[in-house]
């Protein structure tokens, strides 16, 4: 279901937003002209990743350091501390840019 999340112009080049649908909190970066989306709480320990560090293509969480591909949701960097766990790779959401608004398919 291709639910409107943003408006084409509300996430400038090399920055994110956390935008919300159906019930769930995503990422929406926007990376090389283009915008990305992956779920936006980290699997690692539930850090809010809209509030971490955007580098890149690089969103870093701001809870424990679990580093993700805003592009795939691929685990490109974690923290490496006993008994915390590891973090899992992010659901990455399907983008779609229409003349009317941006729009993620939940």
């Amino acid at each position: 279901m291709k639910v409107k999340v943003a408006e084409k112009d509300d996430v400038l080049e090399g920055t994110m937003r956390m935008v919300q649908a159906q019930g769930g909190s995503y990422v929406l970066a926007k990376v090389s002209g283009k915008l990305y989306a992956i779920d936006g709480i980290c699997s690692h320990r539930g850090g809010e990743l809209w509030h971490g560090h955007l580098n890149g293509a690089v969103v870093k969480c701001p809870r424990h350091g679990a580093e993700y591909d805003v592009r795939t949701g691929e685990v490109v960097g974690q923290v490496k501390l006993p008994l915390i766990g590891k973090a899992q790779g992010q659901r990455s959401v399907t983008v779609t840019v229409e003349p009317d608004g941006v729009y993620l398919d939940v």
